[in-house]
């Protein structure tokens, strides 16, 4: 994978679901998702940030599942795969 520069943003789709990358100022990336702009993390490594942020999103939707808080439909598959 390409070294990405920084405010450079790659977008890559998983599962349906688009997060956006972009190189944090002290090394690693820092994620978020585009649908649901309050959800972002970080990793040192791409696998590392891909993989906290798919956790960060699961406990976002949990969150607003139990808050009543509005989901965007396209991320209302995942709330299924969350368990309540």
């Amino acid at each position: 994978m390409k070294k990405l520069k920084p405010r450079e943003k790659l977008k890559v789709i998983k599962g349906g679901v688009e997060y956006e990358f972009e190189p944090a100022e002290e090394g690693g990336y820092v994620v978020s998702v585009p649908l649901y702009p309050s959800c972002v993390s970080q990793g040192e490594t791409f696998e590392e940030a891909l993989a906290n942020i798919e956790d960060a999103l699961a406990g976002c939707l949990a969150a607003a599942r139990d808050l009543n808080l509005p989901v965007p439909q396209e991320l209302e598959p995942l709330l299924e795969a969350v368990k309540p």
